[in-house]
């Protein structure tokens, strides 16, 4: 085959152009009418209220700025993290001055071990939040994650990668918790060229986390510049706290409303891709697959193999020109977090070396499906 195939492909159609045009034309290309409608039209695809829902630059900026806003509810205390995550996670735990703790993962998912949770709260009475990871389009069990942790506790949820799971109940992943994001970078599902959603259903959190994202203006303070308000000095403010501009602008909304229509054909497509996948490698040897966990619907966002020769294995396929990759090297074996680990991550280190994420995006052509799996077949062979 004399072209490559990615791991990540975005697949946007001319309607983006289409959109784009409109806000150029428009004269407002920061946060306008188009964020607006991409916020209602994406509520009613997750399935919650618009209102509980907000645009904001890049789903690591939401992880810092909620972890900020905790710190000013809550103070000093301890937030726990499962080894396999986004580095982001880790370091946005430590700036908001909180004390990380790193929790092993479920061999069978890459997901926070439940059971390992419950030791450490044992052993941390001071337990703030909790953190956890929907890695690849499976789910954590939530409603288990909060009788272990309690009602005091913060459940915070990374659903960067989980836009369309649905969990047991049917619920869209990410719905149950006390923060949530979803990110639109050019990798992901739904792209916007950048952005993120969050789903905050406390409204004083909420108006906190708002307030953080822009500057730390009070909500019910229009923005200095705005020439709407009945002030008569409309360019007076005050600040309730520090705060950053992240801003989900036209721009990204414009991209992301030619996606929305399509986001359903994307998952039956991703869906019918790891089927193939699951069907031609339950017939080689040396090879496993992650199973979908605790979803009903998968986003699929990750097709991962599980082999004692990944390495070789990656490489291999990389000489054929099939790019792999492995999400998330454990924030147990990175230098930065080596002082928060309660108890050795086995399991993450193990996951770290027989991880293979192969591609699975939507843009994949029947040919080049059965071209990895040719490749697949090849090399276990060997």
């Amino acid at each position: 085959m004399a072209k490559s195939i990615n791991i990540f492909q975005p697949n946007i159609g001319p309607e983006a152009l289409e959109n784009l045009q409109q806000v150029f034309d428009s004269n407002w290309l920061g946060r306008g009418p188009k964020v607006k409608e991409f916020e209602e039209r994406l509520s009613r695809f997750i399935g919650c209220s618009q209102h509980s829902l907000h645009t904001v630059s890049c789903a690591t900026d939401s992880i810092f700025q909620i972890l900020k806003v905790l710190n000013r509810i809550v103070g000093t205390g301890t937030v726990i993290v499962p080894s396999i995550s986004f580095p982001a996670v880790g370091s946005a735990v430590l700036e908001a001055g909180f004390n990380l703790q790193i929790c092993d993962v479920d061999a069978c998912s890459g997901q926070i071990d439940l059971s390992k949770l419950k030791t450490l709260m044992t052993a941390q009475r001071d337990v703030v939040a909790v953190f956890s990871t929907h890695y690849g389009g499976s789910a954590v069990d939530t409603t288990e994650l909060r009788q272990i942790v309690g009602e005091k506790v913060y459940v915070l949820e990374d659903s960067a990668c989980a836009l369309g799971s649905q969990d047991m109940s049917g619920v869209s992943v990410g719905l149950e918790a006390d923060f949530s994001c979803w990110s639109f970078d050019a990798m992901k599902l739904l792209v916007c060229g950048e952005g993120a959603a969050v789903h905050i259903p406390n409204d004083e959190l909420l108006a906190l986390f708002k307030e953080q994202c822009y500057l730390g203006l009070p909500m019910k303070q229009k923005s200095g510049m705005d020439q709407s308000t009945d002030t008569k000095r409309w360019w007076e403010y005050d600040l309730n706290s520090t705060g950053v501009r992240s801003v989900f602008t036209d721009i990204n909304a414009a991209i992301g409303l030619s996606q929305l229509p399509l986001l359903q054909k994307k998952l039956e497509r991703r869906a019918e891709i790891r089927q193939l996948f699951v069907q031609h490698i339950d017939n080689l040897t040396g090879l496993q697959y992650l199973s979908n966990m605790n979803v009903t619907r998968s986003s699929n966002y990750f097709f991962t193999v599980v082999s004692e020769k990944r390495d070789a294995l990656a490489h291999f396929l990389k000489e054929n020109g099939i790019y792999t990759t492995f999400r998330y090297y454990p924030l147990s074996e990175v230098s930065l977090f080596r002082d928060y680990i309660y108890e050795e991550c086995h399991v993450a280190k193990t996951i770290s070396d027989t991880f293979l994420n192969l591609p699975i995006h939507d843009a994949l052509t029947d040919d080049e499906l059965l071209y990895i799996c040719s490749k697949l077949t090849e090399f276990s062979k060997c």
